[in-house]
């Protein structure tokens, strides 16, 4: 992968790139596994739940001898009854996203989503906090998106990042994928796109280095820095 190439789009991760959604997740899960009399985890526990969609979440919230299909089940429903209500409560922007959200808009760089969050909780979300006059923009910018299927590969596999890069009518060598997460870089370089890490997330610069990306920025103001640099489509 070229590491300097012309950056024409961008698909971005949605938790812990965009958005800080570890304590609602946590709560979630946390009043679920009470719920069914099991123990609970520190928020910070979760940060290494994440990222590979409901199904390992619930799994590896689980105490590791109540792993059963019938456990995952029931766990998965408390998860996404209480979520359901609660996706909001303390869910928010990292600080600099809506600015390099408006940036990446004002020079005409495509944009898209692709979480491993079920579809469902993507989309409100997309809806909820990237809407016009959120990023002072006339419509949300974030009209090509996939949240998990379950007919669908969920990341790193890069079918839907490839599917992404079609609805956007761009070549995968000129796409940035940006995400907090090893699951994400493998997914950028399975696709064929720039593998960007966001070390303000939940796993951090290290994480992300060992894990292969091509370039780590510390805050999304500094990702903002570089696309500026890129020419104006």
């Amino acid at each position: 992968m070229n590491k300097n190439p012309q950056i024409k789009a961008v698909i971005f991760d949605l938790d812990g790139t965009l958005l800080d959604t570890i304590k609602d997740i946590a709560g979630a899960i946390n009043k679920g596994l009470t719920d069914l009399g099991y123990p609970t985890h520190p928020v910070e526990d979760f940060c290494g739940f994440v990222g590979h969609g409901q199904a390992e979440l619930v799994t590896r919230a689980l105490p590791e001898k109540n792993r059963s299909a019938k456990d995952i089940k029931a766990l998965s429903k408390k998860f996404w009854d209480y979520y359901d209500i609660e996706w909001y409560l303390n869910t928010k922007t990292y600080p600099g996203v809506l600015y390099m959200i408006q940036l990446a808009v004002g020079r005409k760089i495509k944009l898209a989503i692709l979480s491993n969050k079920a579809h469902y909780f993507t989309k409100k979300m997309i809806r909820h906090f990237f809407r016009g006059a959120m990023i002072r923009h006339t419509k949300n910018p974030f009209g090509i998106y996939s949240g998990e299927q379950t007919d669908r590969p969920t990341k790193p596999d890069p079918t839907l990042a490839l599917e992404l890069a079609e609805k956007l009518k761009i070549s995968p060598e000129y796409i940035a994928f940006l995400g907090d997460m090893p699951v994400d870089i493998q997914t950028a370089k399975n696709a064929g796109m720039l593998a960007v890490g966001a070390a303000w997330g939940f796993s951090g610069r290290k994480i992300l280095e060992d894990a292969g990306a091509d370039m780590v920025f510390d805050s999304p103001t500094e990702f903002a820095a570089f696309l500026e640099t890129q020419p104006i489509i």
